[in-house]
């Protein structure tokens, strides 16, 4: 989970969370992530915090974001 007492910022945090997923193989190759409706929920986060993990996340090479379908887990090379 995250925690607001970090020194990391939350979003960098959710982030983390959600590369660690990637590479236990929680999520695969070409699945979609959770929306960022859920992120929020499940996470207890604003949306701009979702939206600032997920352009972390693109760019660490860990996802691609398709206009008007969604994120994706990247292919790994």
């Amino acid at each position: 989970m995250t925690s607001p007492l970090s020194n990391v910022p939350i979003y960098r945090q959710l982030a983390d969370l959600l590369a660690k997923r990637i590479e236990e193989g929680k999520l695969r190759p070409g699945q979609p992530l959770p929306s960022e409706l859920h992120l929020q929920q499940t996470y207890g986060v604003a949306r701009g915090t979702v939206r600032m993990a997920m352009r972390e996340l693109r760019e660490r090479g860990l996802v691609v974001t398709v206009h008007a379908k969604g994120t994706f887990v990247a292919e790994q090379s």
